[in-house]
């Protein structure tokens, strides 16, 4: 089956519109949620959104965080504690749409966002997917940051990306790197949330993530509840853009099982 229908609005939240699509399929059983990465966005998930809908049968949100995408720009300063903001801002969302028990899928900072909501609302969501996580800061994700940087200033990145974030582009990506970079930032780490988590984790990780060491899915292993791993081999950290077909149908079999 395929599906039927989707829409496009916005919800302000402290006075910043938010920006979300929905995928609709009929008589769906349950909503997947997806959460993009630090540049990221609902159109950067390019075809996954409608794929997973049609072939799980479910409801498929994506929307773009504060300052990107579609969403009002977002121009103050980021505090360490900015991700758990956004958690706290997801479950704002998840309740104005009605959602109960959906599944979330993190990439990368959207990663984080979900591993700290599902640690801070341990009984709101029915699954956890997480790709290129980031739970501890590392040289390595540093380093990874500092190559982006670099790029910025470097290539025309900021020009492809303006496709996708108009003139939010070099807001947003500072408000990374600077944050990121900053030595407020180095003493960053969200591990606490893992132990609280209580549903089932699926943990995919490229083998040559260049953000992040396999220390960062092995933190997930401090869990009590059932723990599902993916290394992907010959991918970096947009394992699922890298690797598609394996990382899809893990995702597919793990949210079916």
């Amino acid at each position: 089956m395929d599906v039927i229908d989707s829409f496009e609005n916005k919800f302000t939240i402290n006075n910043t519109a938010i920006y979300y699509k929905k995928w609709i399929v009929e008589n769906a059983k349950n909503t997947l949620v997806l959460l993009h990465d630090s540049l990221g966005c609902v159109a950067l998930w390019r075809e996954w959104p409608e794929e997973l809908a049609a072939t799980l049968q479910m409801n498929v949100i994506a929307y773009d965080r504060r300052g990107y995408g579609k969403s009002d720009n977002y121009t103050v300063k980021r505090p360490i504690n900015y991700l758990e903001q956004e958690a706290e801002i997801l479950n704002e969302l998840l309740q104005h749409w009605e959602i109960e028990k959906p599944v979330v899928f993190g990439f990368s900072d959207g990663a984080s966002v979900a591993t700290i909501y599902a640690g801070m609302f341990p009984d709101a969501i029915s699954k956890l997917i997480i790709e290129g996580v980031h739970v501890l800061l590392e040289e390595q994700t540093l380093q990874g940051v500092r190559d982006a940087k670099s790029m910025l200033e470097t290539t025309k990145i900021a020009k492809v990306l303006e496709k996708y974030h108009g003139d939010k582009v070099m807001d947003l990506y500072t408000a990374w790197t600077d944050t990121w970079l900053s030595n407020e930032h180095q003493s960053w780490n969200i591990e606490h949330f893992i132990p609280k988590i209580q549903v089932p984790i699926l943990v995919v990780q490229g083998a040559h993530d260049e953000f992040g060491s396999m220390n960062q899915a092995n933190a997930f292993d401090t869990v009590s509840n059932e723990i599902t791993k993916l290394i992907v081999q010959d991918a970096a950290h947009t394992a699922h853009k890298e690797k598609k077909e394996e990382v899809f149908n893990a995702v597919v079999n793990f949210i079916k099982k």
